[in-house]
């Protein structure tokens, strides 16, 4: 990624408003009520302005300082911020007038659906360190888990059996460590990554082009209403908007600004997924892709990234090697205890394979280690496996509390009460 990394990510960027954090978790229509959030009301109001987008957004905040004064302002007055023309200036003067923010409220309470504003706890943590990150989310499902470890899964929407089997295989293994699959809903390798999360009941977050009312494609409603179950689809775009040629584009920041590292699966070279990859680097995010034939045009996307400095993957510990430990800490604290001593009398260490959810390759190193400690060296010798996915999956492993390493690389089964 080195290479990657010496490009241009742009000098020209709004001084963000800074963000505190309040006690709202998340805004409903009873909390609106509340005569102490009348200014996120403002915000939201803003938000949902035609013609802004969040880096005048940011703009309109640092002249006026707060919503409340930008929609109290005088077109004039709005017309002395740059990029503010008359159309716009008249767009913002009458919001309040506008803007049916009652409507989209009352859709959010009727569909369980929350808004996230950017004062909120529930606002994701990477996406706040985004330069244009959006001022409001809209989302559906399994809140709690959107500042868990996220991979973005992207690539072309017309891939070979090879790219689908990829996209299966990645998406399958990542989630069944407890990494959130990210990716767009699109058809092709976005619709099958999402699905094979479903499938292996693992947390998938679909983040949408267009309105949470309006999913886009429309045969994608069904997966979405199962994504909700068990993981998360969100927009910045109020409920019932529709997609169009800009909204797509703009949703892959938010893709990659949600995530440690964006995973190109297939990509022919004028694919949208390089967006997405583009985006990443300039987000300082990791960028990986997977290699494939060299004959086939859906792969020459990658080769170019591969060539360009991008991380070339062949296995899920590829991926986990270049991620910092620190990624796979859970948020609010949500620790797995101090690891106790080594202790005896796992029965060939069946009690952790029974009690928690293990991939094929967890499997292996769980069950190659002896009651005693098993040196790593041996794990690897018993498993075949490649040193560094070994390396990679140990640490997971003890990340999640079912192994504990000494410092001359012995490695202990854990006791799960």
């Amino acid at each position: 990624m080195e290479n990657m990394k010496q490009l241009d990510r742009g000098s020209n960027r709004e001084l963000k408003p800074e963000i505190k954090k309040t006690s709202h978790n998340s805004l409903d229509a009873s909390n609106l009520e509340d005569s102490t959030v009348n200014e996120i009301k403002n915000e939201l109001l803003l938000a949902f302005t035609a013609g802004i987008g969040p880096r005048i957004y940011c703009r309109l905040l640092n002249y006026f300082t707060t919503a409340n004064s930008v929609l109290s302002a005088s077109r004039q007055e709005l017309m002395e911020v740059p990029g503010i023309g008359y159309q716009l200036a008249n767009a913002i003067h009458t919001a309040r007038e506008r803007v049916p923010l009652q409507q989209i409220l009352n859709w959010c309470r009727r569909n369980n659906c929350e808004i996230i504003h950017a004062q909120s706890p529930h606002y994701p943590r990477l996406l706040r360190e985004i330069d244009d990150a959006p001022r409001v989310l809209f989302a559906q499902g399994q809140i709690d888990k959107v500042n868990h470890p996220s991979v973005a899964m992207v690539g072309t929407r017309h891939p070979t059996l090879y790219g689908r089997e990829q996209a299966k295989r990645f998406s399958r293994e990542l989630s069944e460590m407890g990494i959130n699959v990210v990716s767009g809903l699109a058809r092709g390798i976005d619709q099958v990554s999402h699905q094979s999360c479903l499938e292996t009941d693992g947390s998938t977050i679909a983040v949408l082009g267009s309105g949470l009312g309006r999913v886009y494609p429309p045969e994608h409603h069904s997966i979405s209403r199962e994504i909700i179950k068990s993981g998360i689809i969100l927009s910045e775009y109020p409920p019932l908007q529709r997609p169009n040629r800009s909204t797509f584009p703009r949703r892959n920041r938010i893709i990659s600004g949600l995530c440690v590292a964006t995973l190109v699966v297939e990509a022919p070279r004028k694919s949208g997924a390089l967006i997405t990859a583009k985006l990443a680097l300039e987000q300082n995010r990791e960028v990986m892709a997977i290699p494939g034939p060299i004959s086939n045009p859906n792969s020459e996307g990658c080769h170019d990234l591969i060539r360009d400095g991008a991380k070339l993957i062949k296995c899920v510990g590829d991926i986990l090697e270049e991620l910092p430990s620190s990624v796979f800490t859970l948020p609010d604290s949500k620790q797995t205890q101090p690891h106790p001593p080594p202790t005896q009398g796992l029965c060939g260490n069946q009690s952790i394979a029974a009690r928690v959810k293990l991939n094929t390759t967890e499997r292996k190193i769980i069950d190659s280690i002896a009651p005693d400690g098993t040196h790593v060296d041996s794990i690897i010798h018993r498993t075949q496996l490649e040193a560094k996915e070994v390396m990679a999956t140990v640490n997971l492993l003890e990340l999640r509390g079912l192994i504990t390493k000494s410092n001359h690389h012995k490695i202990y089964p854990q006791s799960i009460h």
